[in-house]
């Protein structure tokens, strides 16, 4: 048998020795057998003087983020400093059985055990301890159901408008950016009001949920009760509000359920302070709590543990709110521990109004059911008055689980409009405590009842605009105008828009923007006509970029664009400068091969690939997913994963700033990997993904003063800065380094770099860097702005830019790496402000470039408020459905991974599902088959390709098993001739596993080949592979590329591209533009040509490379930099 035992702060009537014990803590235990265990709370004397913490803070004017900081590190710095001697004895206790278990606290300074009675009597005599109590059950402030016919059902509930919350609604305030939280019976997080405001749709859950009586992962309702008060406040579906915060997300806790103790819902605000287990973040914390339990039978509410609790979530900047209770009409009914009155809104509960009667013109409008005042707790003028405030709860229309709705009436559905209304006013003035709003609110509600504050209604009901305006005043001048509107990083179907934000008098400034486009130009006359675009996010400070992407918009047209903002008071600016931008043309999609094959043992494991490429020969996006459907295979026996792949030269890592770069690259989307080591990425874009966490070290951390140039740029242009210690060994691709570097360009290394790296590259890449983390690799100027942080942790190291800008364009990024000790990389952008977004490498890459795990490479995905991680966790989970994009002349390949797992003999058949934005191929389907064998290892071919690369043919072909197998011969025949080996690759021998083949025929004029394998065993024995085809085309562009390597010494080599026959010059020049060697000179036909340059008589320094090419069609010529270093 177990009873429940709460200790708790100041509450009994009887003392032993110094501590203070209830009187229903001693007839529990004079009620338990010596063996029974019983439950209950060891609270110390030394506790944090959260009272005093909170007048410093306020004195201090201390940010919301250094309060909470503040808070929870004095009350878990508290606990860890006293606890110990405790631990120590508990856990002897345990090991005896005395003890069947216990759990810290730091909210208050306390334990929870359970255990038998002579470890509470025993722990009467410790003068450590102050008091004791019981752990007593909670009850529900519990409503009655209502009826539809006084108010109906409306567009907008009745008592939602009550309180005014849709005129701050018409100002843009929405809620948009806060949390709410509930302690009550759960959620039903299904219900269509609820579901995608859930904060667990893109943080872990267990930063969203707490259930510390069931466990559960996800929300879930025991009764109704919580799915109810939720939608009050945040429920809206198209046609439907039920709530008041409409655009704010909402975490729960269930703790009035089967085990509905103290201990669950003080454990729940403990919580509630900090979801995430970072003390100095606050996006996860709630910005109020609603309540709606009591406690029925505790003896001295008013110095109890409940106002310990209450103090310190006033003093972390959180609101809560109670109900008053449903024990009405008679005096000092309001129930415990709701009577609790450190001041006049610390404990706000809410008495309930019949929202019909106040709309029908009573201003007498109070339930009877709605508990009254006076305080048990005593005190003078307001603090005596219970309740503080009033909301409608009569008849309230909220949403139930299993995604119906009903009415309610109590006290529980005032509350919850009460902490809607919070979030709001968060929303307009997100600087301020829940202190200070529920003052507002408490200050300007509408006198009710008796002329002035009772005990009935209190201050009386609330009025979410009275409040608004009493902490702004309103004006008739309108936001300044908008002249830098610009259209950058177009793709097939977007453009990104970028503008300063303007600046306004009145309180917020800008709430909100009116964003047109056309297809044709916009001025004042006509900008009502043109297309609204949603501005979706909330408006940043004057002075800062605004930047939104604009989709859905056709291929290689020309949109105009022009914006207007508003304040809070509606006054619109004039019109903005009108930009237009042109979308890229479509892309064009291929796919191969057309379908997969494989046979297989059982137990077995294998992969296969399927590869995607945007072929379009103008610049263009490929969006695209993919998703297994129709399969027959045992559910996750098959999965996959996107790996990124380009045809990019991979040394592009050197070219020239002056004359800037061509874009291409790819992305994939959400999560990727894993690469050859292990190492997998995820984006808190994608389910399950990284909370994103901005800790700021820009007044902690040491900022880099030293940067070494690596050439004749600044240090903070091309240059590093270290090596630092980051404190500790951090494993990297299976070596292990103790320093790093900071690159200019937006990476970190783990060796000095050796010149100048301002062409990003993708990854991996054997040319230099290697080695590296990459956040935002681009080219990077930090000489006129911007500063780099780091700091030491004992389990991390941070490394921040901030406002560190690129070498042109306007605009700057802010964003962190943290390296951790267990291996993990984690990447945060807080700011990503610059007008070209679309030229950065985010990844990793090992030591010699031969594996990486490329996130984005040229093309748009760094944002503001996105995380990343990269790990090669073993426990990732994997996806059937992902997707990317790919600029021209990118492909990825789709990994797909079998697993035999006891599966009967026979085939088994799926398909590849990818859908796209090519117009022509919008859905492809790849039928996969797969062959289970009773035994035996064949020797299987699954594909064989030839691919058309520059001046010569790439050949990549997969066997699924092999045997006896000596190796293959690649043969090619030329249209009219015979077939000739042109090459040999070795074969594998005896395998089961999927195996992968490439092989380079180069230098290849222009014509068209066949090819085809000899697999060739070792007896001597020989089989052909069917024939594939491949045209070398002549080039469509003259074009004269970066010669590589640059820096280089002493060689290098100059490649460049003739899209007809023509007279070629190329020469080189020195820095003053003097001839120094001819390489070229003479008529060639078209072609791409590579042309070696020997600079062994010459110095060191910067030369020019220039071609001309004189043809039928006029003369091309270009020209570039080379930098020979000895």
């Amino acid at each position: 048998m177990i009873k429940k035992i709460l200790f708790i702060f100041l509450i009994s009537t009887v003392i032993f020795g110094q501590v203070e014990v209830s009187t229903r803590l001693q007839q529990a235990l004079q009620n338990a057998k010596a063996d029974e265990y019983v439950y209950g709370f060891i609270y110390l004397k030394d506790q944090v003087d959260i009272n005093s913490l909170d007048t410093k803070l306020y004195k201090e004017k201390a940010s919301l983020q250094q309060r909470a900081f503040e808070v929870i590190t004095a009350l878990q710095q508290k606990a860890n400093e006293t606890q110990q001697p405790f631990i120590s004895q508990f856990e002897s206790k345990t090991e005896s059985g005395e003890i069947f278990s216990y759990q810290r606290f730091w909210i208050a300074n306390m334990f929870s055990v359970i255990a038998k009675p002579s470890f509470f009597y025993e722990m009467m005599t410790r003068q450590e301890v102050a008091q004791m109590d019981l752990d007593a059950e909670l009850l529900l402030d519990a409503p009655v159901k209502g009826t539809a016919t006084d108010m109906g059902t409306a567009s907008v509930e009745a008592g939602v408008k009550i309180i005014n919350a849709h005129k701050l609604w018409e100002m843009g305030i929405t809620g948009q950016g806060r949390l709410l939280m509930g302690i009550d019976t759960g959620v039903d997080y299904n219900h269509p009001q609820l579901n995608a405001r859930w904060r667990g749709q893109h943080v872990p859950s267990n930063q969203a949920w707490f259930d510390p009586g069931g466990g559960t992962t996800t929300p879930s309702d025991c009764d109704n009760h919580g799915t109810h008060t939720m939608g009050t406040m945040v429920g809206r579906i198209v046609g439907d509000t039920i709530g008041v915060a409409i655009d704010a997300e909402w975490i729960a806790a269930k703790t009035i359920c089967t085990s509905p103790h103290t201990s669950n819902s003080i454990a729940a605000f403990q919580w509630a302070l900090n979801p995430d287990g970072n003390a100095t973040t606050i996006n996860d914390m709630p910005d109020a709590i609603s309540n709606s339990w009591y406690d029925p039978d505790i003896t001295d509410e008013c110095n109890s543990l409940y106002k310990q609790t209450f103090d310190v979530m006033a003093a972390a900047g959180i609101a809560i709110v109670f109900s008053a209770g449903n024990n009405g009409p008679n005096a000092s009914t309001v129930t415990k521990p709701k009577n609790i009155n450190t001041d006049e809104v610390n404990v706000f509960c809410v008495a309930n109004i019949e929202g019909a009667a106040y709309l029908s013109g009573n201003t007498n409008p109070i339930a009877s059911s709605s508990s009254r005042g006076p305080s048990l707790c005593g005190g003078t003028g307001s603090l005596l008055i219970k309740p503080e405030v009033s909301a409608p709860g009569t008849n309230v229309r909220s949403s139930i689980m299993n995604g119906g709705y009903d009415y309610y009436t109590g006290t529980s559905m005032a509350s919850p409009h009460v902490a809607g209304a919070i979030a709001l006013l968060r929303q307009a003035f997100p600087t301020l405590t829940g202190k200070q709003i529920k003052l507002a609110l408490y200050n300007t509600a509408k006198d009710l009842g008796a002329v002035g504050e009772d005990n009935n209604y209190g201050k009386g009901l609330i009025d979410c605009y009275a409040a608004f305006l009493s902490m702004g005043t309103p004006d008739n001048i309108a936001p300044t105008t908008i002249s830098d509107l610009s259209v950058t990083n177009p793709t097939s179907n977007s453009l990104t828009l970028q503008w300063t934000a303007p600046s306004d008098t009145s309180v917020g400034g800008v709430v909100g923007y009116d964003v047109r486009m056309s297809t044709s130009p916009i001025n004042d006359s006509n900008f009502s006509n043109a297309t609204f675009v949603q501005f979706t996010t909330t408006p940043k400070p004057a002075g800062q970029t605004e930047m939104m992407t604009v989709t859905g918009l056709d291929f290689n047209t020309t949109y105009y664009f022009a914006v207007k903002s508003r304040d809070v008071w509606s006054n619109w600016s004039v019109i903005s400068n009108s930009i237009s931008g042109t979308s890229l043309v479509a892309p064009v999609i291929n796919v191969t091969p057309a379908s997969l094959y494989m046979e297989m043992d059982n137990n077995q494991t294998a992969n296969d690939t399927v590869q995607i490429k945007n072929v379009s020969t103008s610049p263009s996006t490929l969006d695209f997913e993919v998703e297994l459907v129709n399969a027959t295979f045992p559910t996750k026996n098959v999965s996959l994963n996107l790996i990124p792949s380009t045809v990019t030269d991979e040394h592009s890592s050197f070219g020239s700033k002056e004359l800037g770069e061509m874009n291409n690259g790819l992305s994939i989307e959400g999560q990727g990997g894993p690469d050859a080591f292990g190492y997998k990425w995820i984006d808190s874009d994608a389910p399950n993904g990284p909370t994103f966490e901005w800790v700021d070290i820009s007044t902690t951390g040491t900022v880099v003063s030293t940067w070494t140039p690596t050439g004749s740029y600044s240090g903070t242009d091309e240059g590093y800065a270290g090596p630092f210690d980051m404190g500790f060994n951090f494993k990297f691709y299976g070596n292990v380094f103790s320093n790093i570097y900071f690159g200019s360009n937006g990476f970190l290394c783990f060796a000095p770099l050796s010149g100048s790296m301002f062409t990003n590259a993708t990854i991996p890449s054997s040319g230099a860097p290697n080695n590296y983390i990459a956040p935002y690799w681009d080219d990077l100027d930090g000489k006129t702005t911007g500063k780099v942080y780091y700091k030491a942790e004992s389990d991390r190291f941070i490394v921040q830019y901030t406002n560190w800008p690129r070498y042109t364009g306007s605009g700057v990024l802010t964003f962190q790496v943290h390296l951790y000790k267990s291996g993990k990389i984690m990447f945060y952008y807080k700011d990503v402000t610059v007008a070209t977004n679309n030229s950065m490498t985010v990844g990793i890459e090992n030591g010699d470039g031969s594996v990486g795990s490329l996130v984005a490479y040229n093309v748009v995905y760094a944002k503001a408020n996105l995380a990343v991680k990269i790990s090669a966790d073993p426990d990732w989970l994997s996806t059937n459905i992902a997707g990317g994009t790919l600029t021209q002349n990118n492909m990825a390949l789709l990994q797909l991974t079998y697993q035999t797992e006891d599966f009967p003999t026979g085939t088994y058949t799926m398909d590849v599902k990818i859908t796209s934005n090519d117009p022509q191929h919008t859905q492809i389907l790849v039928p996969v088959t797969l062959k289970i064998n009773d035994g035996g290892v064949p020797v299987e071919l699954t594909s064989f390709t030839a691919e058309a690369q520059k001046n010569g043919v790439s050949l990549n072909w997969v066997t699924a098993t092999e045997t006896n197998n000596s190796g293959f011969a690649i043969e090619r025949k030329v249209e009219g001739n015979t077939w000739e080996q042109v090459g040999f690759v070795k074969g594998k021998g005896n395998t089961t596993e999927r195996s992968y083949y490439q092989f380079v025929d180069g230098n290849l004029s222009i014509g068209k080949y066949s090819y085809r394998l000899k697999q060739i065993d070792f007896n001597g024995k020989f089989d052909y592979s069917s024939v594939t085809d491949a045209e070398v085309t002549a080039p469509n562009d003259f074009s004269l590329e970066q010669n590589y390597p640059n820096p280089f010494n002493p060689s290098t080599f100059i490649t460049y591209t003739l899209p007809e026959k023509v007279e070629v010059n190329l020469s080189i020049y020195n820095s003053l533009g003097e001839l120094m060697v001819t390489l070229v000179n003479g008529v060639q036909e078209a072609g791409i040509y590579k042309t070696e340059f020997n600079a062994s008589g010459f110095s060191s320094g910067t030369y020019i490379y220039r071609i001309t090419a004189t043809g039928n069609n006029g003369i091309y010529t270009q020209s570039k930099k080379m930098i020979l270093i000895k």
